[in-house]
């Protein structure tokens, strides 16, 4: 053969051996009818593990939800301030890591922006719920607050007998998905529940109160001193009664991020022990009770 018809007949055969590829690829992948990625491309296409993205770019990315004091967004300037951010920016000097508060994220939602890597942490403070336990790893507690019942000005059907609250009248706010549900489940059975959209925040639970869709709510009394700034003498504390709750809080990572929750933990618990975070808590509010240190 002419040196041309050589280099034809080497092209044909490398065309062949490309299309024999490509039908055997095509076999591999083609089940049932429908175009699958088999199980080994899939497992390298596996996203990089939250710690490990975090020691990567030496960040971690914080979803976040409104709750004043502890958490306080300026309308103008959407600046965020308030204890957790002094408490994260605290954490983030101790870890060597920058703080990015990256996303507003709802109380009813933010595990499944965990789960999805929107986010890398749930930097507000949240009350343990065993039923969402699975899906959270939790580092803390940060601190301990009592919740007492709060009701309109002129409600005074639960002063004396918190028990009158378990009754199918009585409404109580809470956001769909959120610890309040279970609160409200475990302490009052028998009350309904004023369900409220994920996105919603404590505002509007605290609204809900003041406009008669629900009767009563369960918060602490920094929060209640934040949320009541322009509502004065329209809503009160029910009276001659103790603490309806008492619940630690907590920062919240996804589960099996067992790496990343130490590091926050430890970094949290060192500003126990030198009296950093008791100091920041009661910047903000005295009826914050912070946990035991190491040695006592």
């Amino acid at each position: 053969m002419l040196p041309d018809s050589n280099n034809a007949f080497l092209i044909i055969v490398l065309r062949a051996c490309l299309l024999c590829a490509l039908f055997l690829c095509l076999i591999l992948t083609v089940s049932g009818g429908g175009l699958r990625i088999s199980p080994a491309y899939a497992a390298d296409k596996q996203k990089e593990p939250v710690y490990e993205r975090v020691i990567r770019t030496g960040q971690i990315r914080c979803g976040y939800a409104i709750s004043p004091p502890v958490l306080v967004m300026d309308p103008n300037t959407k600046e965020l301030s308030g204890l957790d951010v002094d408490l994260w920016t605290e954490i983030g000097k101790e870890l060597g890591l920058e703080i990015e508060w990256t996303q507003e994220v709802g109380w009813g939602s933010f595990i499944e922006d965990l789960r999805v890597g929107r986010v890398d942490a749930f930097c507000s403070q949240l009350w343990p719920d065993p039923g969402r336990s699975k899906f959270l790893s939790l580092a803390g507690p940060v601190i301990f607050s009592f919740l007492d019942a709060y009701v309109r000005a002129d409600d005074f059907r639960f002063d004396g007998d918190l028990s009158k609250i378990n009754d199918p009248s009585v409404k109580i706010p809470a956001i769909e998905g959120d610890v309040g549900v279970t609160i409200a489940k475990n302490g009052f059975p028998q009350a309904s529940i004023d369900y409220l959209p994920q996105s919603n925040t404590l505002s509007e639970m605290f609204l809900s109160v003041l406009t008669k869709k629900s009767d009563v709510i369960f918060i602490d009394q920094a929060m209640i001193k934040a949320l009541d700034e322009n509502n004065r003498g329209k809503i009160r504390k029910v009276a001659d009664v103790p603490h309806a709750f008492t619940f630690a809080s907590y920062y919240g990572v996804l589960a099996g991020e067992t790496q990343l929750r130490d590091m926050i933990a430890l970094a949290l618990q060192t500003m126990k022990n030198d009296g950093r975070l008791e100091k920041l808590a009661h910047k903000y509010s005295e009826s914050y009770i912070i946990p035991r240190e190491d040695f006592e």
